[in-house]
């Protein structure tokens, strides 16, 4: 195995840490972001992956992407040899967001690999997938895989290839998948759980009950002896040669729109010498690190790990920071660091919006953070917003346009004094239902409501300088919805974008659309679960999956939510000790 820095190929930057293998008789592996370069190198996780896979002896890994948009039409290659897809033994899909499964479809077909799994055959590669988006909804692509491997891939990659070298043949290998590989999941092996085609989501519709075991997605017990980071570094991301570290995994705070808050349960921490150690890889590369998380403040060693950057003659960078923890020695911190943007995602306008969707964060949170970033020369500001949550109305939105306008008021005092003006950016994105949160059963707010509340906020500030407002599409967000909480019946839905377009097949396939997105699911109460099983009597597509926590909890949450009551932090000890969301 070679690391070796990679030249220009096909428009391709340079690179460094690209592997190459180049021994016969190796098992060809396409590991594919079904999105361009640019963002799939961006990707921790798909970067891991490719490390991962490499470390296997008998296994040559090797990246291919989605073509540029505008690019031709024509099969795609790897970077490492220059392969095309249909010549790789296995293809394996880390997928990170639900609106690139339509990426899936693109790439088989313009390898003239049937799209369907029931269509394949032992002379077409194994395709499968894996990666957040698989492991929080699979059903959606469930018909274009031949299987899953749902978890962190340190849990999986290891048995599933001593598994493949086992079996002679594809049939074998796919009967004896799921009994040798937990965390393995093949979908022809079991019966979906659809939403009914009369009313699917009335609390009196029929609901199959699934008479088989639920796959658990596989998850490290700790990080004590992993470390996640950069693996090729590439100026061609949007990082930039930037040196990528992971810290925590999962966040506590228990957002109840945020996937990461539950399915993550309990966050891992990344020990400082870990960190450390990842760190001390950028050295000679380049000294720009970026610290990744959706909790960086909530390690407990953070500033250890800001000093040992610092001293060490990094610049770093954060994905993003809570206003509540951005005390006067860590935004010291982030000053020393030369950080020039700060990011607060507050989510909300109003405190109870806050409240509703479990965001401990008050006002004077905000606005006190705002105040000491800009006193300490931190002059660029953005901040992030839902429209269309839960019980949400037009007041709460005009709530965000009063927020903005006092930050904008903090942010001209401060700024005065230090003699010079910074900006101000607003990153506005429709609420999506997600599996596995309190959430799950909630309506996504129609395409009226949406652009109404955006209308609000645009007009709000329209006149408010040093103000920026990027909202994000309202047709991609219904998109991701549909995709987000599909059951199998999506594939056809995808198969017909692929051909047609989205506008058609969201047209064509209007009734399912509606009902899935656009309708209520029925949201279990206490005396509608069995027993000890977290199973409720209305069964969703993604229950097919046993993520830990149990949907008691998550509908408990909901009507706390719907009391405008918040809960908790994840205490982050043993759920086995603690138990609160496992029962």
């Amino acid at each position: 195995m070679k690391k070796r820095r990679r030249p220009v190929r096909d428009g391709t930057p340079s690179e460094q840490g690209a592997i190459v293998k180049t021994k016969k008789g190796l098992t060809r592996v396409a590991l594919v972001y079904p999105n361009t370069y640019r963002a799939g190198m961006s990707n921790l996780g798909f970067q891991r992956v490719y490390q991962l896979a490499n470390q296997q002896e008998k296994v040559a890994c090797e990246r291919v992407f989605a073509p540029e948009p505008g690019q031709a039409k024509t099969p795609v290659k790897s970077c490492e040899s220059g392969l095309p897809l249909d010549r790789f033994h296995i293809i394996l899909f880390s997928i990170s967001f639900e609106n690139d499964f339509i990426q899936i479809l693109h790439l088989l077909e313009s390898a003239g690999i049937p799209l369907r799994s029931s269509d394949r055959n032992h002379t077409h590669p194994l395709v499968a997938a894996g990666g957040v988006a698989c492991f929080i909804n699979p059903e959606p692509i469930a018909s274009f895989m031949d299987f899953f491997l749902l978890g962190e891939a340190e849990c999986l990659l290891p048995q599933f290839f001593g598994l493949f070298y086992a079996k002679n043949n594809r049939t074998d290998l796919l009967a004896s998948l799921e009994k040798n590989v937990p965390g393995a999941y093949v979908p022809a092996r079991h019966p979906p759980i659809l939403y009914a085609s009369s009313d699917p989501l009335r609390s009196d519709a029929p609901h199959p009950q699934p008479c088989f075991p639920k796959i658990q997605p596989r998850y490290l017990e700790n990080l004590d002896h992993v470390q996640t980071h950069t693996c090729v570094l590439t100026p061609g991301t949007a990082f930039n040669d930037k040196f990528l570290v992971e810290i925590v995994k999962g966040c506590p705070h228990g957002c109840r729109f945020c996937t990461a808050g539950f399915i993550y349960r309990p966050p891992r921490i990344y020990p400082g010498e870990t960190i450390f150690a990842a760190m001390d890889k950028a050295r000679g590369k380049t000294d720009k690190i970026g610290l990744v998380s959706s909790a960086i403040l909530d390690h407990p060693d953070i500033a250890a790990i800001c000093h040992y950057g610092q001293k060490n003659g990094f610049s770093l960078s954060f994905s993003s920071l809570r206003a509540d923890k951005l005390d006067d020695r860590m935004i010291d911190l982030l000053t020393q660091s030369r950080v020039k943007t700060a990011t607060i995602a507050p989510e909300a306008g109003s405190e109870r919006m806050r409240h509703i969707i479990n965001k401990n964060m008050s006002q004077r949170d905000i606005l006190c953070a705002v105040e000491k970033l800009v006193e300490k020369k931190i002059l660029n500001l953005r901040l992030y917003f839902m429209i269309g949550l839960p019980f949400e109305t037009d007041e709460d939105i005009e709530d965000i346009v009063r927020l903005t306008q006092k930050i904008k008021e903090r942010f001209l005092a401060a700024s005065r004094k230090k003699g010079r003006m910074g900006t101000i950016t607003l990153s506005i994105n429709a609420f999506v239902p997600k599996p596995f949160t309190p959430f799950q059963w909630a309506a996504m707010a129609d395409e009226t409501t949406l652009g109404h509340r955006a209308d609000i906020i645009r007009k709000g500030l329209r006149k408010t300088a040093n103000i920026t407002v990027n909202m994000a599409s309202l047709k991609i967000a219904r998109i991701s919805a549909l995709l987000s909480l599909g059951d199998r019946q999506a594939a056809d839905v995808l198969e017909t974008a692929c051909l047609h377009g989205w506008a058609r097949a969201l047209k064509e396939h209007q009734t399912y659309f509606r009902q899935v997105v656009y309708t209520q699911k029925h949201i279990p109460q206490p005396t509608e679960f069995f027993g000890d099983d977290p199973l409720p009597a209305a069964p969703l597509p993604w229950n097919i999956l046993d993520q830990h926590i149990s949907q008691r909890f998550l509908a408990k949450e909901w009507h706390k939510a719907q009391q405008e009551k918040q809960s908790a932090s994840c205490p982050m000890t043993d759920c086995k000790t603690c138990r609160v969301c496992i029962s």
